[in-house]
């Protein structure tokens, strides 16, 4: 099964880079960023200044997150307007697109997608379904992680409702599933496998990486402990 691919950036929308929002409103300098990172403040200065998201590599994304002690979401803004040309998003390669979903005017959840050569649109729904579900994905994903290794989310949605459960990687015969399973950093997103019907079996599914506004275990611990986080 090849990954259909979801709607081009370069199509639909652009995202918009943040960094400069962020560091204004925490007060960060470009030269204390720098000094986190380990690079020039002329390339802090640089990345502040892109107006679309620059490549970045997991681990750099990740520095600046844990620098400015924000969420990948933090950093990114949706645009619907097209424009000539696209980005892919950062760290995974030019076969995966990036989605932001609104949960709350002041929060969201990105949705990237893996893509093949058997492209269609993903229609809006999928992507409201996945913000309204997003807390049990990720709580479930970190739970099931911590409980078996390395697995995904399986995500159907269908007449009788949506059904939610955890696949470890061993189970996974779809290579790539289990690459995206692997190179997935479990304490910050999930890999879920979301089919449209209950046919398990079938081929008709798509490979998402799913971050939300809180950390997977963060969701975890709000889940065992509904009435106030320990």
């Amino acid at each position: 099964m090849k990954a259909s691919a979801g709607r081009r950036l370069g199509e639909g929308g652009v995202i918009r880079w943040k960094l400069h929002d962020v560091m204004s409103k925490k007060r960060i300098r470009n030269k204390d960023l720098a000094e986190a990172l380990g690079i020039t403040e002329n390339s802090v200065y640089r990345l502040r200044r892109a107006d679309e998201m620059p490549r970045l590599t997991p681990q750099r994304l990740e520095g600046i997150c844990a620098a400015l002690n924000c969420q990948p979401g933090d950093l990114l803004e949706w645009h619907g307007t097209a424009v000539p040309g696209g980005m892919p998003p950062a760290g995974r390669g030019a076969d995966w697109e990036m989605e932001e979903a609104s949960i709350a005017p002041s929060a969201s959840v990105l949705i990237e997608r893996s893509t093949g050569d058997d492209y269609r649109a993903m229609q809006k729904v999928v992507f409201q379904r996945l913000a309204e579900f997003h807390p049990q994905i990720l709580a479930l994903s970190w739970q099931g992680y911590r409980q078996y290794g390395p697995g995904a989310v399986v995500f159907s949605d269908f007449q009788a409702g949506a059904q939610i459960a955890y696949v470890e990687i061993e189970n996974l015969s779809d290579p790539a599933c289990r690459q995206a399973v692997q190179r997935n950093r479990p304490e910050r997103s999930a890999v879920v496998l979301y089919y449209q019907g209950d046919n398990y079996a079938a081929n008709d599914y798509e490979i998402l990486v799913l971050t939300g506004a809180l950390t997977p275990p963060d969701y975890a611990r709000q889940r065992e402990n509904p009435d106030g986080m320990a």
